[in-house]
């Protein structure tokens, strides 16, 4: 190929690893070259081309252009080389550049992502035409891939993401709001469950509720306060199957170490005592105060309260004493004990001396388990709730089961009705039992390597934050750290990219940027973005409305796609405001409805 080839836009002037910067022809009248009737762009951001070695083909993309811009340092030096042209030829007179970054090779119909050798300088520089895009993309093997959209750039090329390394090496999706987020999830899991993958498993954290219209036909979906008639089943989490440093903070508050103490041990008695009713009883050597062994909270607040209310006829331990009480409670109402009221003088009736002084926890524990909004947690039902031996009829087993091991292929668990205040650790809770089950199924057929499974969060920022130390971030930076090995895969959701976790970000292999046009959040993304490609944010505040940047190891090139339209509208899209606000005025009756189902915290339907 001859640099008078009509493909030929520049040559390479420097070299600095795998970001080149070329000088653009000085002959050229015009930005738009065309070739066999096609019109291509000249100096695009976002734009691929090409630098031909020998038989090899080193692909590259444009992150930046420009003209008499160069460091002070290069201007002298480059200014001869501009007068006398490489090569000895005068014909790169002009003062325009731009910059590539390379991300892949050819070798004849081969495209391969990374880079074995690198160009130097005075190498020819071509436009990508649509049969190099065909070469480029056409590689990927249809049996491993899903189609999200099409390429941008030429819209008859279809953009396909390899599920492998989309799953297993983890996902990131971004973008302001409205700019098509929803949409991008639900046409991936549309594809995921549609393309033939019979045995897929998806499992979505929900926590606006807007996924379930989208994906009821393919979906079981999960909830607190479940409507039968609409085919939810109920959201059940329970307590016993918390850590004990998530399950503490929730119930008691906060304690002085020694109290906290006490009670740890008091649950690690009460674990091993119900054990032995457990079908298959584990090694007493191996339980601990955080294995998954059901025990009664309300027995536990019983005794508790009950040692803190007491009081005796006499104060001293040589004296027989007699425990003065007036009425016996009731654990399983949470109905307190009736003692004579202590004298606030040194005589009888005389305070228990060794009570703890954990009143106020104690209150907050009964309250919290008598609050409807918790029962979810603290009396789910099902068979998950023990009795106040630690009996129950149903056990993890079967609770995860219910969650990633039923006939349809994607779970919603729908956490919107949640508790604000408890909702990192019931998350937490939901992704550490899931993935811990599959950790210890191992290569069982359940078990993630033999049937991997996708995780999606939406609003991972609630989550994830930088610095934070909630259940959840805990649970998702071990997944995110370990989850490839085992067959779990993250696919994070965020619209404010930089509250999220930068080590977790660190774990995506996969970074799909929609329209973002925060300063801040364009940094965040620049930094997670792999092979020096950062300097593609500049795209970003221009993206269209379901436009995004695809970066990463699903696909083999970074790429500006066209997500299609889910075949079902996500409830998250925007209302059609310009027609509701054209039709009659709504009567102010259903405020009333509203205020009801503000009070027993229901949605509307």
């Amino acid at each position: 190929m001859t640099v008078s080839d009509v493909t030929f836009v520049g040559q390479v002037a420097s070299v600095t690893g795998s970001v080149v910067r070329v000088r653009l022809r000085g002959d050229m009248p015009t930005t738009v070259v065309l070739v066999d009737g096609e019109s291509y762009r000249v100096g695009q951001i976002g734009a691929f081309f090409r630098i031909p070695l020998g038989y090899t083909h080193l692909y590259g993309v444009c992150t930046q252009v420009g003209a008499d811009a160069l460091p002070p340092g290069l201007q002298a030096a480059e200014s001869v080389a501009l007068e006398r042209g490489f090569g000895g030829e005068e014909r790169l007179a002009g003062l325009r550049w731009m910059t590539l970054t390379l991300f892949g090779e050819a070798v004849g119909d081969l495209f391969e992502r990374g880079v074995g050798q690198y160009p130097t300088v005075g190498d020819e520089v071509h436009l990508v035409l649509d049969a190099d895009l065909r070469c480029i993309y056409g590689t990927s093997a249809s049996d491993r891939t899903i189609t999200v959209g099409s390429i941008a750039v030429s819209s008859g090329i279809p953009a396909r993401l390899d599920i492998e390394r989309f799953v297993g090496r983890h996902s990131l999706v971004v973008g302001s709001t409205g700019s098509g987020k929803s949409n991008l999830v639900t046409t991936i899991v549309e594809e995921l469950v549609s393309g033939g993958f019979s045995a897929s498993r998806v499992l979505m954290i929900d926590p606006h509720g807007e996924y379930q219209a989208a994906l009821k036909q393919d979906a079981r979906v999960f909830k607190v306060d479940a409507d039968a008639a609409a085919e939810e089943l109920p959201l059940r989490v329970p307590y016993w199957a918390l850590p004990l440093a998530e399950l503490l903070p929730l119930t008691f508050g906060p304690m002085q170490p020694n109290h906290e103490a006490a009670i740890r041990d008091r649950i690690f008695e009460m674990k091993r005592e119900s054990a032995d009713q457990l079908p298959d009883p584990p090694p007493t050597e191996t339980i601990t105060a955080d294995s998954p062994i059901p025990f009664s909270l309300k027995q536990l607040w019983f005794e508790l309260d009950d040692f803190e209310r007491q009081t005796f006829s006499h104060n001293s331990d040589q004296q027989a004493t007699t425990i003065l009480l007036e009425e016996g409670g009731d654990a399983e109402s949470l109905t307190r004990s009736r003692y004579q009221p202590a004298s606030p003088y040194n005589q009888s009736p005389y305070q228990n001396k060794s009570r703890r002084n954990i009143q106020r926890q104690l209150d907050l524990l009964r309250s919290r388990l008598m609050d409807k909004r918790y029962a979810f947690l603290f009396d789910p039902g099902g068979g998950y709730t023990p009795t106040l031996q630690g009996a129950i009829e149903s056990d993890v087993d079967e609770l995860v089961s219910s969650w990633v091991g039923h006939a349809s292929p994607v779970t919603i668990l729908d956490v919107s009705g949640l508790p604000s205040e408890i909702l990192g650790s019931v998350v937490g809770t939901l992704l550490r039992v899931t993935y811990d089950m599959l950790f210890w199924a191992a290569d069982l057929p359940v078990g993630g390597r033999n049937q991997p499974l996708l995780i999606v969060l939406e609003e991972a920022h609630l989550f994830l934050r930088e610095g934070g130390e909630t259940p959840a971030h805990t649970a998702i930076a071990r997944i995110a750290r370990e989850g490839r090995k085992y067959g779990v895969g993250l696919m994070l959701v965020s619209q404010r990219p930089s509250d999220l976790d930068s080590a977790v970000l660190s774990q995506c292999g996969t970074v799909i940027s929609l329209r973002l046009t925060n300063t801040v959040d364009r940094s965040k993304v620049a930094s997670a973005f792999p092979d020096d490609l950062g300097g593609l944010v500049a795209l970003l505040p221009a993206l269209r409305t379901g436009e995004g940047l695809f970066v990463g190891e699903s696909l083999e090139i970074p790429s500006r796609i066209r997500v299609r339209r889910a075949r079902n509208k996500p409830v998250g899209g925007d209302p059609p405001l310009a027609r509701q606000w054209r039709m009659a005025r709504p009567d102010a009756g259903p405020y009333s409805e509203a205020l009801k189902n503000w009070r027993r915290e229901s949605d509307v339907d």
